[in-house]
């Protein structure tokens, strides 16, 4: 039996809104989360300085170039599965707290798609986005803190010292990393929805 493929083309396009693009705005979005995963990835495990508690990184910048250039579900998960993948990978593997060490980036990813998306940050906000970036860094490294806390609680290798003893300079590297990235977003951002 032939089949009239100009038949059910029509009928899938009929079904898509009457033309193909919208599979290719979802192909190039898959293709931008995948690359700014792989982005997150290689910064979380080869340019990190890790110092225990303190780890001196940037692997965060994709979450925040995912959310504000493609939304809060691609920021989020951009966090996600870059941190699952970073924590099955690594030296820890899949643990009772691999869940709660993900959580953080996702929050983030989507706090900050969720801003930019309804307008209430803009890129170049002037002192709002400022304070808002620097804002975001500093909740993630509550964030982190907290994770540290219960992961300590939970695998019984809590001490007040290992836990919080690094908090301050934890929180002076976030803002000074919160800097930077407001500095680079807006021309990375740019950049990206120049060729999107």
């Amino acid at each position: 039996m032939k089949y009239d493929t100009d038949y059910f083309i029509h009928i899938n396009n009929t079904k898509n809104g009457g033309n193909c693009q919208d599979m290719n705005t979802k192909i190039k979005k898959i293709a931008y989360i995948s690359l700014l995963i792989a982005i997150f990835v290689v910064i979380g495990k080869f340019l990190t300085i890790d110092l225990g508690t303190i780890k001196l990184t940037a692997k965060s910048l994709p979450i925040y170039v995912g959310a504000i250039a493609l939304g809060p579900f691609e920021g989020a998960i951009t966090g996600l599965i870059g941190e699952l993948l970073l924590q099955i990978t690594g030296q820890y593997g899949f643990t009772a707290t691999t869940l709660f060490w993900v959580m953080p980036y996702t929050i983030v990813g989507a706090i900050c798609g969720v801003a930019f998306e309804n307008k209430i940050i803009k890129i170049n906000g002037g002192i709002k986005y400022w304070v808002f970036i620097i804002s975001l860094q500093i909740l993630l490294t509550f964030l982190n803190t907290l994770v540290i806390f219960i992961d300590s609680m939970i695998f019984g290798y809590y001490s007040f010292v290992y836990v919080f003893g690094s908090f301050i300079i934890r929180l002076m590297s976030s803002i000074l990393v919160g800097i930077i990235y407001a500095i680079v977003l807006p021309f990375i951002v740019n950049a990206i929805k120049k060729i999107h």
